[in-house]
Parts: C-alpha cells; sequence; structure tokens
C-alpha cells in the first residue's frame, strides 16, 4: 500500500507522514529530501542554479519511481507537485491520497517558527505570494478525494484520521504482458476514501449501475447516494442467478446504452454477484467494442475469484458460459460487509472456489480451512481478510501471465469442467462452487486412480470437503453419459484435446491432454458408483 500527502508547504506533510508510517511500520519518504540527497545540493540551490522547470523534473522522476515500487510506503511530495497532470493521475490511481488544507496566513506563521528555508517565500511580499501560489493550486488540490483541515486538527488527530481511512486491504492486479494494472480495495466496511478511488473514475460520467435487486435493497447505502451525486446514473436492477446469463438480458443492456447515448468514456458498474457480473462485465466489452467497468461484487464467490482476472460470459444452450470475452475492470471494489446478508448456500458457493485455490496453493489456505470452520463461516473479519489476500494473490500469480486462459491460467480451472457440466445436466439446480466441489472431488478421485496423488492427500481433500457438508456427487438421475454431453461442448476443448487439471499432491497440480470423450465417461462411472467410498 501506498499513503500519499499532499497539500501546500508548511502544511505538516512530513510531520504527519512519519507518524503514519512508524504506525503502518511503512518507510516514510519526503520527496524535498530524496532530491536534495540525488542532486547534492539544497532546494534553493537546486531553484537558483537549475532554475524550477529542472526542479519539476527531478520532481517528477523521483515520485514515480516511489509510485511504481513494490514497496508499502508513506510519501509527502513538495506542495508543488500536485501542478503535474500526470503525477495527480499517478498518486490518484496507485496509491491513498489525503490532502491536507491551510490558510495563507497559516503557511506564513508556522514557515516562521520553522527553520527550513522554502525558496518561493523569499520574496518582498510573502503573503501575497502565498495567495496567488495558493489560488494557482487548489484547483488541482481539489482533484484529491479527501481533505483534512490542517488547522483545525493536531498532527496526531490528523493521522488518526487518514489510518481510519484507509483500506483494510488493497491488492493490485497486474496484467503482466498487456502492460495494465488495476486495483482490488476491499474494506471490512464503508469507508470515504475507499470508496472516492471508485467516484473518482466516474464523476461527471454516465454510469449504467447493473445491480442485484436484492443487494440494492440491503447494501444501496451509502454508495448509490454517492454515485448518483458524481454521475449520470441509469438503474438496470434484476433478479440475480444464472437464468440472468442470457443473450435476450445482454441485448436489453445493449438497449439501455443505445438509448442514452453512452460512449467508450462511460462506465458500466456491476453490483452483485458472479451473475451479475459476467453479464456486466461481456455487456461492457462489447458495446462500442468496449466501455469501461467497475466491479463491485457482493457474494464470496464473486469477491475471492470472478470478479477479478477479465472473464465474462453468458450461457447458451444450458452451457455454462459459453459466450463471453476476457475483459479487465478498472477497479474492484468490495465490502466484507456486505456477506453478512448472504444464504448459507450463496456463502458454501464461494467457499467452493477458496477450496480450490487451497488445494492449488495448498498450505497456508488449505490448514485455514481445515482448522477454522465455525470461524469462517461466522465471517469472521480477520480470517476473511486473509482468505481473501490469499486467494486474489493467486488470482493474480496465475492471471497476470496468461491472460487468455492459454497455458497456466487452466489451473484455475480446477473442477470447472466437471462442474460446469453437473450446472448444465441438473438445470442449475446447484451453485456454481457447490458443482466446482463436486469436480474437485473427482478430480482427486481420478488423480489418485491414474495420477501420482497418494491415498493420504486423496483423503485429506475429501476431508475437507466433507468438514463442510458438500455433496460429492449430482442427483442420482444424471450418470456419466450426460455428463460427458456436457463436457463435450466445454470451451477448455483446444486443438482437439481435452486439458484436465489433475493433483499430484496438495499445493502441486498440473495440465493433462490424456483424455477423451471416451476415457473421461468411463472414469465418470467409475467415480459415480461409489465403490470407492
Amino acid at each position: 500500500m501506498k499513503i500519499v500527502l499532499t497539500g501546500f508547504m508548511a502544511a505538516g506533510k512530513t510531520t504527519v507522514g512519519k507518524k503514519i508510517a512508524a504506525y503502518k511500520n511503512f518507510n516514510f519518504y519526503d520527496s524535498d529530501d530524496l532530491i536534495t540527497e540525488r542532486e547534492e545540493m539544497s532546494i534553493k540551490e537546486i531553484f537558483e542554479i537549475k532554475g524550477e522547470k529542472y526542479f519539476r523534473e527531478v520532481e517528477k522522476r523521483v515520485i514515480t519511481e516511489l509510485l511504481n515500487s513494490k514497496e508499502d510506503l508513506v510519501l509527502a511530495p513538495g506542495g508543488g507537485a500536485v501542478l503535474n497532470q500526470e503525477l495527480r493521475e499517478m498518486m490518484i490511481n496507485k496509491a491513498e491520497v489525503f490532502c491536507l488544507d491551510i490558510s495563507a496566513e497559516e503557511v506564513l506563521k508556522r514557515n516562521s517558527e520553522s527553520k527550513i528555508v522554502r525558496p518561493l517565500l523569499e520574496v518582498d511580499k510573502p503573503l501575497d505570494m502565498v495567495r496567488s501560489l495558493l489560488e494557482e493550486r487548489n484547483q488541482y488540490y481539489a482533484e484529491i478525494p479527501f481533505h483534512i483541515d490542517s488547522e483545525k486538527y493536531s498532527a496526531e488527530a490528523i493521522a488518526d484520521i487518514i489510518i481510519a481511512e484507509l483500506p483494510d486491504q488493497k491488492l493490485n492486479i497486474e496484467i503482466k504482458n498487456k502492460d495494465q494494472a488495476y486495483p482490488v480495495i476491499i474494506d471490512q466496511e464503508y469507508k470515504q476514501n475507499s470508496f472516492e478511488s471508485v467516484i473518482s473514475k466516474v464523476r461527471n460520467r454516465k454510469v449504467l449501475l447493473l445491480a442485484d435487486k436484492k443487494v440494492i435493497a440491503e447494501h444501496s447505502e451509502p454508495v448509490i447516494k454517492k454515485l448518483k451525486n458524481a454521475a449520470d446514473v441509469i438503474e438496470f436492477n434484476l433478479e440475480a442467478g444464472e437464468k440472468i446469463k442470457d443473450l435476450s438480458v445482454l441485448e436489453k443492456i445493449y438497449t439501455l446504452l443505445y438509448e442514452n447515448s453512452f460512449s467508450r468514456s462511460d462506465y458500466l458498474i456491476a453490483f452483485g454477484g458472479g451473475t451479475i457480473g459476467d453479464l456486466g462485465a461481456l455487456a461492457a466489452s462489447t458495446f462500442l467494442r468496449g466501455i469501461k467497468l467497475i466491479q463491485m461484487p457482493t457474494t464470496l464467490i464473486s469477491q475471492l475469484d470472478s470478479s477479478v482476472g477479465g472473464k465474462t460470459a453468458v450461457n447458451f444452450r444450458e452451457t455454462k458460459n459459453l459466450i463471453g470475452s476476457f475483459y479487465q475492470a478498472e477497479i474492484v471494489y468490495y465490502q466484507l460487509e456486505w456477506l453478512k446478508t448472504l444464504e448459507k448456500a450463496e456463502l458454501k458457493s464461494g467457499l467452493g472456489e477458496v477450496i480450490k485455490y487451497a488445494i492449488l496453493g495448498g498450505n497456508p489456505l488449505f490448514n485455514i480451512l481445515k482448522e477454522n470452520k465455525d470461524k469462517i463461516l461466522e465471517l469472521d473479519k480477520d480470517l476473511m481478510l486473509e482468505i481473501s489476500k490469499i486467494s486474489l494473490q493467486m488470482k493474480d500469480y496465475y492471471v497476470s501471465q496468461d491472460v487468455k486462459d492459454q497455458g497456466q491460467r487452466k489451473k484455475l480451472n480446477l473442477g470447472h469442467s466437471f462442474g460446469h457440466a453437473v450446472e448444465g445436466a441438473e438445470k442449475f439446480r446447484y451453485k456454481h462452487g457447490e458443482a466446482v466441489v463436486m469436480g474437485i472431488a473427482f478430480t482427486a478421485f481420478l488423480s489418485n486412480k491414474i495420477g501420482s496423488l497418494s491415498d493420504q492427500s486423496f483423503k485429506e481433500i475429501i476431508e475437507l470437503i466433507n468438514i463442510y457438508d458438500y455433496q460429492l456427487f449430482p442427483s442420482a438421475a444424471v450418470g456419466a453419459e450426460k455428463l460427458a454431453s456436457y463436457i463435450a461442448h466445454d470451451k477448455k476443448i483446444a486443438d482437439n484435446k481435452m486439458w484436465w487439471v489433475l493433483i499430484n499432491d496438495i499445493g502441486d497440480t498440473y495440465l493433462s491432454d490424456k483424455f477423451d470423450h471416451n476415457n473421461i465417461q468411463k472414469h465418470m462411472e467409475e467415480y459415480l458408483c461409489k465403490k470407492w467410498l
């Protein structure tokens, strides 16, 4: 996480920044100090010898390097750094940025009490100079989402305010081969500064808010009011479920976008679970060949999996996710508070994807799931933050190097071919995560039978599934032949090869193309007969 404190000279950025850095155990940087060190001369000497233009160029390089680093840090840039539009946008997009406000009179008062030499104040009429500079810069400071009156609060109080407004978790999803990155902002509950990251994107734009009716009824405030105050919002509320992932519903979204003259600079916000997110993302990716997308996921499965990574889709002829695209959001924002109203079936569906990550990555996630059932089902906030972080970091690892599912990202499909077949064959009677867990159980069976998964590890996987009371099998009416017919249309078949994710051990998986329609049906028959139990 990067925290940036902007504001005019003498506003207290360095004093406050050091307090925040000490609390968070982050490194603190003052850009003026770094410039002085790099140039081996004081700020006053740089201004006198090389001029302000040169100073601003060095300042831009120093701040850019820090914001592009992997380090957690607190930065106090010089008061004039906001003059550079590129720097302003970078601070807003890459950091938690706060502005400390101060009056011209207070600037001179604090400056008179300070030993710091400020070249811009060494003039005949410093008050007039400060007023002129403030007038010039205030329009740029206004772009910073969160302001604090530095004359009203002490440095300690300002630090406390900022710490309270920091997101509980912020991850950066980086698409390496597309030179693209976007934040995933996670809060336990609503925080103004975190949500300003969304508001700053949509301000003065058109927004199609595609939302779950139930979510709107339970979680609309204060986020919807904030959106409507900032943007021209058109609402389209739906009853979420697999039934809305349909071309007919997609057409209704296109019609709304067309009739309201949306442009490529406008936004679609998906506010709901996985079906809302999948549908909304496909609409955003295809209307005008791409309008801007923000994901606000509200279910466990969408928060930890489907809202991140760029997969979009609708179903076709009872086949899961057959029509879709790859399209990344500009930002993903969610609150763990939104999970509290989930029905148990939705929570278990989301945990199915977490079990997938536990098998892909092994410990610590596997043991966290095995040892903390009650806390997880009660949505313990600290535990859910940890699970979110581990799951999304794993998603980032696979997605960043393989955006379009051509190589290692296929491992994220662990359990999905079988699971999607169950969903289709059962007419979506089972939630997605519940069906995926059946697929994981079948994959563990297959890996033990024909691969190298040991009996002990196979037993541990099945035991974990049983801890959370998942079903291992679809209904008796759904046999191997029917499942195989759905798998024949699976989108993961490429070059006439049926790719399957197999398990060497917990935390160790591999891709296999040794299967075809006939032998996979035979293996499913052996699994469904239950003799192995």
